[in-house]
């Protein structure tokens, strides 16, 4: 699915079954995924892919992770090892996947993936060529969660920290409900937003679906979210 004439695509999971999440595929001079989920689901993604933007695995720059959680990364590790992708994330997240962030690949009944982060994401501008792209921190459903902001385009894909009319779970490894709120706020706060695009679920497209979308989460979080 296409979003508007932007360059950004967005991918369901297929039907299977699988805890997987959404994936993102920024065209341009340095064409990046987002969240390449589940590996043993990537033939399906890959065939979509090339059937709706003919962008082959390796024409990828950076396979970018939200977060460390297998259903975004687990994918990761084949498109370094096969196609030479770089991943990444941020540091926060990296030391994260590295100690206690570990126990979720096993919880998921998965290996835990033998590729690298080879470029750390650090909050501000995040130049791809003929596009610039703003990194924001957002800790809560993990420590080094990011969300990642289009502003030209007011595209904002925020991985597991806001669906449409839900939030993240905070109560896996890592997770901290009062740092979740906080970088929920602090993207409430961004002007320039027409479109989201979570983790999982439907995308978020109008800037008056978004206000609604913000201020339905708002209801619940006062409701003794905390």
């Amino acid at each position: 699915m296409q979003i508007g004439k932007s360059g950004v695509y967005v991918y369901y999971p297929p039907p299977t079954g699988d805890v997987c999440s959404n994936t993102v595929v920024i065209d341009g001079k340095e064409k990046v995924i987002i969240d390449p989920g589940l590996r043993h689901l990537w033939p399906i993604l890959e065939r979509s892919i090339e059937a709706e933007t003919r962008i082959a695995p390796g024409d990828f720059y950076l396979a970018l992770h939200t977060h460390s959680h297998p259903d975004h990364m687990d994918a990761g590790a084949l498109l370094e090892d096969r196609y030479g992708v770089t991943q990444a994330m941020s540091a926060e997240e990296k030391d994260f996947l590295e100690g206690e962030g570990r126990s979720l690949f096993r919880w998921m009944g998965l290996d835990y993936p033998s590729g690298t982060v080879g470029r750390i994401l650090k909050e501000g501008p995040l130049e791809l060529g003929d596009k610039v792209l703003q990194i924001y921190l957002t800790p809560g459903h993990s420590p080094g969660s990011v969300c990642i902001h289009w502003p030209e385009e007011k595209i904002l894909i925020t991985g597991d920290l806001i669906f449409a009319r839900g939030f993240g779970r905070v109560d896996l490894a890592g997770g901290d409900a009062r740092e979740l709120v906080g970088s929920i706020e602090r993207m409430a706060s961004l002007d320039n937003v027409d479109t989201v695009i979570p983790g999982h679920g439907p995308s978020i497209i109008g800037r008056g679906q978004v206000e609604k979308n913000f201020r339905t989460i708002f209801d619940v979080l006062r409701n003794g979210f905390l």
